[in-house]
């Protein structure tokens, strides 16, 4: 993430993040990380609690049990416990292994902006599921997220479109000579393509 926050240029005059600023991100980026993992060490800490001590319980009974059937029945509660123990464990591991993923891939998105919280979603999952694929070995999430996105139009905003200009009105008829002036030349072009005859009358 650092080489990507080093290489970002903001805005049209393309100005680059300081060191100091670049370090600020980055930290509170670990903050997040170190959030998000303590939220799911949390989450299952009661659990294993509760499993070992109920572990320790039923072999202490074990201990005590002077019946065969006793202990078979207790030897199958310990065996149900364990598996859920060792379930817990995976659990807990896929679930931190998820949440790393997760933030490297946004740190991917970077500021770029989506369409919609749906492409952005889907986008993240497409990578996801990519990642897991065997013909993909290799491949990093940068690789991934270039051949998902590349030559795809429904994905992010279109920095080019034309935005509400401090004079338009509701229509492209109430365009002003004034915000016309001001906009750039992709702007100019979809306002040719939208009301062509007011574009030829300003543009002369």
């Amino acid at each position: 993430m650092n080489d990507f926050l080093e290489n970002l240029e903001i805005g049209e005059d393309k100005i680059k993040l300081s060191k100091e600023e670049i370090k600020a991100i980055m930290k509170e980026h670990g903050k997040s990380i170190t959030t998000e993992t303590k939220k799911v060490e949390d989450k299952y800490q009661k659990d294993i609690d509760n499993y070992k001590n109920t572990i320790d319980e039923l072999k202490e009974q074990i201990s005590k049990a002077p019946k065969s059937d006793e202990i078979e029945n207790l030897n199958k509660k310990i065996a149900d416990y364990e598996q859920k123990e060792a379930d817990r464990i995976a659990k807990e591991k896929a679930d931190k292994e998820e949440n790393i993923l997760t933030n490297n891939i946004l740190s991917i998105f970077g500021d770029k902006k989506f369409t919609s919280e749906y492409a952005k979603n889907g986008l993240m999952n497409d990578i996801k599921l990519e990642l897991k694929k065997e013909e993909n070995k290799g491949l990093g999430i940068q690789d991934i997220f270039d051949n998902l996105t590349k030559d795809r139009t429904d994905i992010f905003e279109n920095p080019n479109k034309v935005k509400d200009m401090p004079d338009m009105g509701d229509t492209d008829t109430d365009v002003s000579k004034e915000a016309f002036d001001k906009m750039t030349y992709n702007q100019r072009v979809e306002f040719k393509h939208s009301n062509p005859e007011l574009f030829e009358k300003y543009n002369n």
